[in-house]
């Protein structure tokens, strides 16, 4: 007999579920149920019944416990069978998908699950880069619903004029969905995760994505607090990865700040200002120049370079700060042209922000992800790394330092002095 109430322990606020003591074989126990069906009778009794379902952010402990005793007895009182040694975990995981993402919540608390997708009802997963059929495992309109509740608590709208959104879950999960008239084949649901291990360039090198050489390399480039690192990339190639574990090199000493619009980055030093600002608008723009002009910060982290806020990333490159972030793109040389593409509304010209870049910006780390068809899974490397050694007749003045032939790395060619020039 397992008396889990005993064991209830709630996560940071972060977090969308309760932790509960279920063991490995109690979970697998619990899916011997129909939990999908059990779900959807609890969650109509609790209509009913005006049951209050507690808020998915910042639940008090007795809330969630008064609910999971809610669930219990629906669960009673509709006949929903469950041996008594596994009834509480049954529970537990009802009262977490009532909450949480409903069917998709046990992907989200299953270890090793990096993304989560639902195209017309037809769920699929990807763990270590590769892709799972999970199947049908509701309706489409049962994830039409799912995703216009989800905005909903988020403050969202979602329908025929804004047919798509993207917002934060409270793991830190990233959640994106677009539906009809907008996505022509049911609702088309991404939920992206972001590993609560922090992983390190060890991992990175025993998986295959670098060598010794670079991690060296790049540790001692964090470590000198003189080079500014843009990692770059094609979506879900490790570009936060990789920055998270090279955050590991920087001085313990080294006032950090760090800004971002989703909750993604797990920067490893030991006292962080670290910002989470709404996406869309100023705000991203706004918290960058605050920090950079009253924080005091040697090192700026900016999450991700997307929009407008490339602006002041440039500009905290001209006035000496060491900066890192991430980019899309399709190469090293791109990622700058990209830097140069999402700055071009600002009254600077072209040939003034090109200047800084060449002068203020040291490195881009170039990552790729390549899907392997006999394996069904994804690769993701690192291609290349460039120094930016300067401007020359408007020019960038570009030095491949290290990149992956296909078959090996090749070996580092120079880019020591950059830390060590000025």
């Amino acid at each position: 007999m397992y008396d889990l109430t005993r064991q209830v322990s709630l996560a940071p606020d972060r977090l969308a579920t309760y932790t509960v003591g279920i063991t490995p074989d109690l979970r697998r126990a619990t899916a011997a149920y129909d939990l999908n069906r059990y779900t959807n009778r609890v969650q109509e009794y609790c209509v009913e019944h005006e049951i209050s379902i507690p808020r998915w952010r910042g639940a008090r402990e007795e809330e969630l416990l008064a609910f999971h005793a809610h669930v219990l007895r629906a669960m009673r009182e509709l006949g929903l069978e469950a041996d008594e040694n596994v009834r509480q975990a049954v529970g537990w995981e009802i009262a977490n998908r009532i909450r949480g993402v409903g069917v998709l919540q046990p992907f989200l608390e299953e270890p090793g699950v990096e993304e989560i997708i639902v195209r017309n009802g037809f769920v699929q997963t990807e763990r270590e880069g590769q892709i799972f059929d999970e199947g049908h495992l509701e309706t489409d309109d049962y994830f039409y619903r799912l995703s216009r509740r989800i905005a909903d608590l988020e403050g969202k709208e979602l329908g025929a004029e804004e047919p798509q959104i993207k917002v934060g879950l409270p793991d830190g999960s990233r959640f994106t969905a677009t539906i009809p008239p907008l996505s022509k084949k049911g609702t088309a649901i991404n939920i992206r995760r972001f590993a609560l291990k922090r992983m390190t360039f060890d991992d990175l090198i025993e998986r295959g994505s670098t060598d010794e050489e670079t991690v060296d390399f790049l540790a001692k480039a964090a470590d000198s607090m003189r080079v500014s690192v843009v990692f770059s990339g094609r979506p879900g190639a490790g570009k936060t990865t990789w920055l998270n574990a090279f955050s590991g090199y920087l001085p313990d000493y080294a006032q950090v700040s760090c800004v971002e619009t989703f909750e993604e980055l797990q920067l490893q030093v030991p006292h962080v200002h670290h910002l989470v600002v709404p996406e869309g608008g100023e705000a991203m723009s706004n918290a960058i120049n605050l920090t950079i002009l009253r924080m005091r910060p040697d090192v700026l982290v900016v999450g991700e370079v997307v929009s407008k806020e490339a602006v002041e990333y440039i500009m905290s490159l001209n006035l000496g700060i060491v900066t890192h972030t991430t980019i899309h793109s399709h190469s090293a040389p791109l990622a700058l042209t990209r830097l140069e593409t999402l700055s071009r509304l600002s009254d600077i010209p072209l040939e003034e922000r090109r200047e800084v870049i060449g002068q203020g910006l040291g490195l881009v780390v170039h990552l790729d992800k390549e899907y392997t068809p006999d394996k069904r899974a994804y690769r993701r490397y690192m291609r290349e790394i460039v120094a930016i050694k300067g401007i020359k007749d408007n020019r960038y003045e570009l030095e491949v330092l290290k990149r992956w032939t296909g078959e090996r790395f090749t070996p580092l060619q120079g880019g020591m002095e950059l830390w060590r020039r000025g």
